[in-house]
């Protein structure tokens, strides 16, 4: 009862206010967040070399501070929810420098999980220069470029490249030919899979299914479990109502639009830097939580329009995933589509159990509204102003 008379007599003002404040409390009593960073796939390019026939060049693009700390982050998400979470922010502490000297420092124990085979022998590596990113924001993971050759090379024959599960998910790209743009080979590989075997002089026919299976499986892990604003913002629209045709009109818009975003920018027509769509993604995040509690579940046509709105923006926050490793000319409809439907059946895992669940309590009203719709919206506001502040750089620990 006292819960329901406060926010009744909320102003608009007010809820605005409550969201400051939990902001405030999240900056000042969250320090812990800053320190979370999302495990992404690193990417491994190759190609042969130009000068000397019988070596392949490889640039390995991963956060070295996973590899020095002996991380698993084989079923991981996040580096906190390592037991050397510790030890791998005591190696992001160290100057780029110094990072650079221990990933020296520990090559032949990274080369002794990177497989690089060519006709069923594995070849030797032998490092060349390492770059460490610099620049950043204390809140954000840098890169580390790894140069590296494998040889004696047999041009003839086909490689296989993979590394151990421990080090995750990793990309792998052939670089593009003297006559093309588009990488030969390109695909991403779940924590410990194996590359296809790979041809040197011509681009890898790769069956449908596998186009299909790889980027079902991309476009859902983009979603469960590293998708965790994306999963936040469709929250925010399932606790919109409980109509299930209210939710199914939000979810249909959203869908339609980020899948016009994703489809522009994989065909180049549309780019926006990440720096850009990675704070507003944070902000629609906010924005959409806000709304939920201001416009009490009606539905009208100025939260259609900015469903659709969010979901273009959502829709280059997905493309960016693709970018690395592109999608295929010859299968582009196949593996764009096959994304996007990944993408689809990660939100649906979220929405599905969770709509059932409230159809079979059938909680009343007032109860989902003051019990479960504002509470959880004012936390999901909270966050996403949070990341907001933190994609633009604005926290400082």
């Amino acid at each position: 009862m006292v819960l329901y008379m406060l926010v009744r007599n909320l102003s608009f003002v007010k809820i605005h206010i409550s969201f400051v404040l939990c902001w405030l409390v999240l900056i000042t009593g969250g320090s812990g967040l800053s320190q979370a960073h999302e495990i992404r796939p690193a990417l491994m390019q190759f190609e042969a070399s130009q000068t000397q026939p019988s070596t392949l060049n490889i640039t390995l693009d991963m956060t070295a501070e996973i590899f020095l700390s002996d991380m698993d982050i084989a079923a991981l998400t996040d580096t906190d929810d390592s037991d050397k979470s510790d030890e791998y922010d005591r190696y992001r502490a160290v100057s780029a420098a110094e990072l650079a000297q221990q990933v020296r420092a520990g090559w032949l124990m990274l080369a002794a999980q990177i497989f690089v085979e060519n006709g069923g022998v594995r070849l030797p590596l032998s490092l060349g220069d390492v770059t460490v990113e610099t620049g950043l924001d204390k809140s954000q993971a840098r890169q580390t470029k790894i140069q590296f050759t494998a040889a004696p090379l047999n041009a003839d024959k086909e490689v296989v490249l993979y590394w151990a599960s421990a080090l995750g998910p990793l990309i792998v790209r052939q670089a593009e030919s003297v006559t093309s743009s588009e990488p030969l080979y390109a695909v991403y590989l779940a924590a410990g899979e194996k590359s296809d075997a790979i041809s040197l002089s011509s681009p890898v026919e790769v069956a449908m299914l596998d186009v299909v299976r790889r980027y079902l499986h991309s476009g859902f892990v983009h979603i469960i479990p590293r998708g965790l604003d994306h999963i936040l913002f469709v929250l925010g629209l399932f606790l919109f109502s409980l109509s299930g045709r209210v939710l199914i009109y939000q979810i249909s818009l959203f869908t339609l639009a980020h899948t016009i975003t994703l489809a522009l920018s994989s065909l180049g027509i549309v780019r926006i830097s990440g720096q850009i769509v990675e704070p507003l993604i944070a902000l629609s995040i906010a924005y959409v939580a806000i709304e939920t509690i201001w416009a009490k579940g009606r539905f009208s046509l100025q939260r259609a329009i900015l469903i659709t709105g969010f979901g273009l923006l959502h829709g280059l926050g997905f493309a960016s995933v693709l970018a690395d490793f592109g999608l295929p000319n010859a299968q582009f409809l196949p593996a764009l589509i096959s994304f996007n439907i990944g993408v689809e059946m990660g939100q649906l895992a979220i929405v599905a159990p969770l709509y059932l669940l409230f159809l079979w309590q059938r909680p009343s009203a007032r109860f989902y509204r003051f019990a479960i719709q504002i509470p959880a919206s004012i936390g999901i506001a909270a966050i996403g102003l949070y990341w907001t502040a933190e994609r633009l750089g604005w926290l400082v620990f």
